[in-house]
């Protein structure tokens, strides 16, 4: 492996941290005036991955505490997609082209490389399979190498990865840059079989290069991070397009699950124009990585067409996370919307879902953002969420439980919600603006 002798053994590397985080939320200074949308030419199709354990470690409900693991006392023996999904799209690097997890929350573009070794979450050396990714990435001719530098990076999962640092001719969604990349050549990792890296999104203060070779010694005097531009920085740094980026997220189970469009708007219809709302950043800190969501107010929750009383408000605030399956929403929104199902959803403090009927009649939803109502599709309230011991299908709500104190909780419009919109992140004008989507039929069985 191209610089692995200058890592320290496996045992030595750093080892999981204990999570402890904090969360700071700030506004975003707009650097423009918003800009006319049209058509992007640069999209990626996004494709579902399923997370070892059927758990996203890496979402904001997970980060939040909100979401829980799946355990053995769950009613579903065979927990599916839905819950532990996130989203992948091609990449290239050099010629080779890699699917990669895609990640707004994080900043590094990183590849797995051929001959890693493995290790257990506890720093055991393991077969390289036991990591489950998809192919390794072989140092191109164009790969440089940067001196003195190395990427170290853990998970609130535990999960955490060690490499080299260097500049690759990258192509994403049709856009050549060359890109500060990260190759992985230590990693404990719960991979999905078809993933072999990711693709990060997020601002440029949380990378994870550090001064020095030994990793050992990153975050002291001696290993001080290294900032750098991330992808999607580059890209625009590079004049290659304006600084907004925009998603839509596809309901199907199979095929194409949805656009990340750079610049521009998805290939998408939509009903009617965009209505805006300012961008809020919140940011985990203390945990072994710093994570960034992309955060706004919302006006309120509807529930049998009245306003829900603390759902929204300048008090309240929401991450909006493609990565998170449901709506997490405060406790008493949460309470009666799942109890206006027919039958009424039953709630599990095991894994802090709302079980229900899976043709349970479902209630409305209506979400309104910037004086705007968005409404759910009834597709998007009830969630196939596995097998019971005799193959019956187990269902739970889209919605659940975010927390009662919205002084301290911050609670999490996820991908429930968002399949019903195409959100645009105008990063430039510090704005989010949101079009509902054109209902659209869905090959989901539920």
């Amino acid at each position: 492996m191209f610089g692995s002798t200058i890592f320290l053994v496996a045992a030595a590397l750093v080892a999981p941290l204990q999570v402890n985080a904090k969360v700071s939320t700030s506004p975003l200074a707009a650097s423009r005036a918003p800009l006319p949308l049209t058509t992007s030419s640069n999209v990626l199709s996004l494709t579902r991955t399923k997370f070892g354990g059927g758990y996203n470690s890496r979402s904001a409900a997970a980060l939040l505490g909100l979401a829980k693991r799946p355990s053995s006392k769950n009613t579903a023996t065979l927990t599916s997609l839905e819950l532990g999904q996130g989203f992948a799209a091609e990449i290239t690097f050099g010629t080779e082209t890699f699917l990669a997890f895609v990640d707004t929350g994080s900043a590094d573009t990183w590849i797995v490389e051929n001959g890693f070794q493995c290790l257990s979450l506890d720093s055991a050396p393991e077969p390289e399979g036991s990591c489950n990714f998809g192919p390794t990435y072989t140092l191109s001719k164009t790969f440089v190498q940067t001196p003195d530098e190395n990427f170290n990076i853990t998970y609130a999962s535990g999960e955490f990865l060690n490499g080299i640092i260097g500049t690759e001719e990258v192509t994403l969604a049709g856009l050549k840059v060359k890109q500060i990349i990260a190759v992985v050549d230590y990693a404990a990792w719960l991979g999905d079989g078809t993933t072999s890296g990711l693709i990060g999104l997020a601002y440029p203060g949380i990378t994870a290069a550090w001064a020095g070779t030994n990793p050992a010694l990153d975050g002291t005097p001696t290993g001080e991070p290294v900032i750098y531009n991330p992808i999607f920085t580059t890209m625009v740094s590079d004049g290659l397009i304006p600084n907004l980026f925009s998603l839509a997220i596809e309901r199907d189970i199979s095929g194409p699950s949805g656009y990340l469009a750079f610049g521009g708007l998805p290939p998408v219809s939509f009903d009617g124009s965009f209505t805006s709302t300012p961008i809020l950043v919140t940011t985990f800190l203390n945990f072994p990585v710093t994570y960034l969501f992309y955060t706004i107010n919302i006006d309120s929750v509807l529930l049998h067409g009245k306003p829900a009383p603390g759902s929204g408000g300048p008090g309240v605030q929401y991450v909006y996370d493609s990565g998170t399956t449901q709506n997490y929403l405060p406790s008493s929104v949460s309470q009666a919307f799942n109890a206006a199902f027919d039958p009424p959803a039953v709630y599990n403090p095991d894994d802090g879902n709302y079980y229900v009927a899976c043709n349970a009649s479902k209630p409305a939803l209506d979400i309104i953002i910037g004086g705007t109502k968005f409404d759910t599709n009834p597709l998007d309230l009830i969630l196939l969420y596995g097998l019971d011991a005799n193959g019956n299908d187990v269902c739970i709500t889209g919605v659940t439980d975010g927390g009662s104190d919205a002084s301290v909780d911050i609670y999490v419009l996820g991908a429930a919600f968002q399949k019903n919109v195409v959100s645009v992140f105008d990063v430039g004008a510090a704005e989010l603006r949101l079009a509902a989507r054109e209902h659209y039929v869905s090959n989901d069985p539920v």
